[in-house]
């Protein structure tokens, strides 16, 4: 993501932040590898309220990032008067740092579950899980040899079963 646009991002979240009545500042901004070559701009906000911005299961959360996507892409429209080309405007935002502890005890929960399919050679299904959450389990075992991993079910029961195999 170029430099003007993180700053068009950060003005979008800040504007939202503040039509919310909500304080909270942005307390880092940083560039996360998501795999391959690909990285992504992400914003942690600090706020002592972050229950009112994360929701259940992160649902707020996920609202919360889509408002400011929509209103950074208008900012760009109004500015450079023309659509955004590609993945140019995707960017993150996270709460308390609620999305990176959540990816660790993701990347956790996956290798203590590989290690047990490996060891038992069967297959375990994990519980219903979010397209993201389903991203970093699906990544994380990826590398692993003997297992291979497979979403099944649809929309708030998908899930990821992990399955061993012989080589």
């Amino acid at each position: 993501m170029k430099e003007e646009n993180q700053q068009l991002a950060k003005e979008s979240i800040i504007e939202l932040i503040e039509v919310m009545g909500i304080e909270a500042e942005i307390e880092e901004e940083r560039i996360e590898d998501i795999g391959g070559d690909k990285e992504i701009y992400t914003v942690n906000l600090k706020t002592e309220f972050p229950n009112l911005l994360i929701g259940q299961y992160g649902s707020n959360l996920q609202s919360f990032q889509h408002l400011a996507g929509m209103l950074t892409r208008k900012k760009y429209i109004d500015k450079e008067n023309q659509e955004p080309e590609g993945e140019d405007l995707k960017f993150n935002v996270d709460i308390n740092n609620y999305k990176k502890q959540k990816k660790e005890s993701l990347i956790k929960l996956a290798d203590t579950i590989a290690s047990q399919v490996i060891y038992n050679k069967n297959s375990v299904a994990l519980r219903p899980m979010s397209a993201y959450e389903r991203k970093v389990v699906h990544m994380e075992i990826s590398s692993r040899k003997n297992l291979i991993t497979e979403s099944v079910g649809e929309d708030t029961t998908r899930r990821i079963i992990i399955k061993y195999i012989e080589e």
